[in-house]
């Protein structure tokens, strides 16, 4: 039989629970034991009162109260850069792996707003919404030789022969330009000589009154140091008087390496 100071006990606990699963706002960990070793009779009820399974629990946390965000919006306007882009295009002139750049590229630039999200004062996103470009870049143009390309290189020795071997009549020192095969370089006719022969390496402009058209003819340095290679006489131009040749390459950036040199022009039988 229970002795009332146990009841009592058991009594209180029970409440106590109760009153905790009724007013929870933290987690709260409770665990209750009683323990009486000189009630041998009740020791049973006591056993039964410290289980974990009536008086220990712990208290599960209140669901906290959503945090307000304060959105906002602002717009912003910024200069950025467009970033150039490059073109790259065959040079059959140039070295196998050889690169010219022709353009440089220069960046452009523009102005962009930007609507602009907060949340409680820190940037979330971005978007543009308006753009206007201030400056249009400048493309670079970068040209290349193919693996296969033939080059052309004023100071080898690739289109030497021995000109004691040539079958000449006589030979012209001269002063020598160049020109490409652009319509600018051609009085609007790109492409085609005087003559009406195709406009390539090879073919020169000359004076007729010093050496007549559809002479063929060998040209090099006056000291061997490049060669032109054999060619023919078959285009003239408003500067091309008396002692000068203009020689035909098929790029601008070959005539520009060229420039202007002394040369010998040999007339061929």
């Amino acid at each position: 039989m229970f002795t009332n100071k146990k009841i009592r006990v058991a009594i209180a606990t029970v409440c106590a629970v109760m009153t905790m699963m009724v007013n929870i706002t933290a987690p709260i960990a409770a665990s209750y034991a009683f323990s009486d070793v000189e009630d041998v009779r009740n020791k049973a009820l006591n056993n039964y009162l410290s289980s974990s399974k009536i008086i220990s629990m712990v208290a599960s946390k209140a669901p906290s109260a959503m945090a307000e965000v304060l959105v906002t919006y602002k717009n912003e306007t910024v200069t950025e850069s467009i970033n150039y882009t490059t073109v790259k295009r065959l040079n059959a002139s140039l070295q196998p792996g050889e690169t010219v750049t022709v353009r440089d590229g220069v960046d452009g630039e523009k102005v962009v707003t930007y609507n602009i999200k907060y949340e409680n004062g820190v940037e979330v996103s971005r978007e543009a919404v308006e753009t206007i470009v201030v400056k249009e870049p400048v493309i670079k143009v970068v040209e290349y030789g193919a693996e296969n390309a033939v080059s052309v290189n004023f100071d080898s020795s690739n289109d030497y022969v021995d000109t004691s071997k040539l079958n000449y009549s006589y030979y012209i020192d001269c002063e020598a330009t160049a020109y490409d095969l652009s319509p600018e370089e051609n009085g609007g006719y790109g492409g085609q000589s005087a003559t009406g022969v195709p406009l390539d390496k090879g073919v020169i402009a000359v004076d007729p009154r010093v050496i007549p058209l559809g002479t063929r003819v060998y040209i090099e340095a006056i000291d061997g140091s490049w060669s032109y290679g054999y060619a023919v006489a078959a285009d003239t131009g408003g500067a091309i008087k008396g002692k000068r040749v203009d020689l035909c390459y098929r790029t601008q950036y070959e005539c520009i390496q060229f420039g202007r040199r002394a040369c010998r022009v040999y007339i061929l039988n």
